[in-house]
């Protein structure tokens, strides 16, 4: 049986964290909380996390609950 760990809630997501979206391997590059300054001082309006391939390519998840945690 397979189990598939995901994120409970976006505060947990980590900057490296290797995750599983749409059958495909990335690593976290950012997280962004909603309501929460980055340090920049950027506030976003909505939870979103941007994720990278091997390859360098970057793509924007906008529902954590997509993501599964490998280890």
């Amino acid at each position: 049986m397979n189990f598939i760990q995901r994120y409970i809630n976006p505060n947990v997501i980590g900057v490296g964290d290797n995750v599983k979206y749409r059958n495909n391997q990335y690593q976290v590059l950012i997280n962004y909380i909603k309501g929460e300054n980055d340090a920049k001082n950027y506030t976003p309006k909505s939870n979103r996390t941007i994720l990278i391939d091997n390859n360098g390519k970057r793509i924007t998840c906008h529902d954590y609950k997509q993501l599964e945690i490998l280890s």
